[in-house]
């Protein structure tokens, strides 16, 4: 994927009044900043600040923009138009889809962006395209493919004047290749000073995300690579498909962990403030199949685009499963913002917690198991009582608050405001102690917004607030 540094702006505006849904959902569990930082999930770009996902307009929560088999999508802006790659299907070995906007719609196209494979690439395994524009205007794959020597997966390039080709294979041999490893997932990234690079893939489960630098071009490789991530112990299997871009003066490399065809696949990120790191995870996954209210699973093999306005992220989801490792995956489109350079996906749940935020007649109690963050607020039993979160929103509209709470006698409730507006009350049953959430629907603008929920009647305990 390649990135020049994008102009970042996210102007926040209309504020929103409160949509008085009451209707709470009830799940258990076991047993002041000025502005606190998610805990959720993050381009070598200038990308854009905040913004978290509604469930209305265009987006994930409505649906994949592809619905058929379109894996591993990687999304280019060429003109006035979007093209989007994809793994090897339906005869093609790199499939494309193009669209007159990020959000689509989408539809695929008759045409092969790589018709024709290098010699010593085999037919059949063409994986994870990565589609750039160079300095002269021409567009640059890289692709992998099977070696023909010795079976291993590896990464070639191909140049083409059109970004639907047809790309012609550079070179007699594979640009990055190690015998009897796989080497996938290949991406470009430009940095803000022009420097080029690759990152990869390369090994199993104790393998690792590398970052390569390479000729302006492209073409050759300058340097030794240096692995700057590996698998947590957190996180499923493996991790692959890196994506990197830069935001402020961060790298914010996106990558995926676990395996393809299994639910537990996700979306996560790291960040660094040099390219070659060192990386800092983030604490929790940016997509996952607990997001979008579960109605997409395994959200992996993710993308970044910018339209000059708006980041939207890119990936696949799994559609339908197939038997053993086959599956088919649809490819989504979600708005991407910056919440003080933390990534937000609307729709997926952000986490905030209650302790971090501005509290009042009330204390900070310290929690050893079972609680987020392992703190809660409590003692909120007064006329005083309060706790105010600034809660980011990429886009403006509705949104879905989750409030993780805890109480040991009777009923209690909370009055929600959001950014000063009308009173809601928020009702929390008697929970005998153990924790669990109620969900409301609120209205919330573009940019930050200020949550408050200020004690009505009773003692309820809050762990944190998520909005999705």
């Amino acid at each position: 994927m390649s990135y020049r540094p994008l102009l970042a702006a996210l102007s926040g505006a209309l504020v929103c009044t409160v949509v008085a849904v009451l209707t709470a959902v009830i799940t258990e569990g076991d047993g002041p900043d000025r502005r606190p930082r998610p805990t959720a999930s993050a381009t070598a770009t200038e990308m854009p600040a905040p913004v978290q996902s509604p469930m209305s307009d265009a987006g994930p929560a409505n649906g994949p923009a592809l619905d058929s088999n379109f894996p591993d999508p990687e999304v280019l802006k060429a003109g006035d138009a979007y093209f989007a790659y994809a793994t090897n299907d339906g005869g093609k070995n790199v499939p494309v889809a193009k669209a007159p906007s990020a959000l689509g719609p989408w539809s695929r196209t008759d045409a092969d962006a790589l018709p024709a494979l290098p010699a010593w690439a085999q037919h059949g395994r063409t994986w994870a395209p990565d589609v750039s524009v160079r300095s002269d205007g021409s567009y640059l794959l890289y692709f992998t493919a099977m070696s023909r020597d010795g079976g291993q997966q590896c990464i070639g390039a191909a140049t083409a004047s059109s970004p639907l080709g047809p790309f012609t294979p550079q070179g007699t041999s594979p640009l990055v290749c190690r015998r009897h490893v796989d080497t996938i997932d290949p991406a470009a990234f430009v940095d803000s000073d022009g420097a080029r690079y690759l990152l990869y893939k390369q090994g199993g489960e104790h393998g690792g995300l590398y970052l390569q630098r390479t000729s302006p071009d492209g073409l050759r490789l300058d340097g030794s690579p240096v692995r700057i991530l590996t698998k947590g112990d957190d996180e499923p299997s493996l991790i692959e498909a890196p994506a990197l871009v830069k935001h402020g003066g961060t790298y914010v490399l996106f990558y995926a962990a676990g395996v393809f065809y299994r639910s537990d696949y996700q979306t996560r990120y790291a960040t660094a403030s040099s390219i070659t790191g060192p990386y800092t995870k983030a604490p929790r996954p940016l997509l996952s199949t607990d997001g979008y209210r579960k109605e997409i699973t395994g959200p992996g093999g993710a993308d970044i685009v910018h339209d000059g306005t708006d980041s939207h992220l890119v990936f696949h989801g799994i559609a339908q499963f197939l038997g053993g490792d086959s599956v088919r995956r649809a490819m989504y489109v979600a708005e991407l913002g910056w919440a003080d350079g933390t990534p937000v996906v609307r729709g997926s749940p952000v986490r905030y917690e209650a302790e971090n935020g501005r509290v009042y007649g009330a204390r900070i109690r310290r929690v050893r198991d079972g609680v987020s963050g392992g703190a809660a607020v409590d003692d909120m039993d007064n006329a005083q009582s309060l706790a105010e979160v600034d809660v980011y929103a990429p886009r403006m509209g509705d949104y879905l608050v989750r409030v993780r709470y805890a109480n040991h006698g009777d009923d209690a409730a909370h009055m929600l405001t959001v950014n000063g507006g009308a009173p809601v009350v928020v009702r929390y049953p008697g929970s005998s102690g153990r924790w669990r959430d109620v969900e409301i629907e609120v209205a919330l603008r573009a940019g930050w917004n200020v949550l408050r929920l200020a004690r009505q009647f009773g003692n309820a305990e809050l762990d944190y607030i998520e909005v999705s």
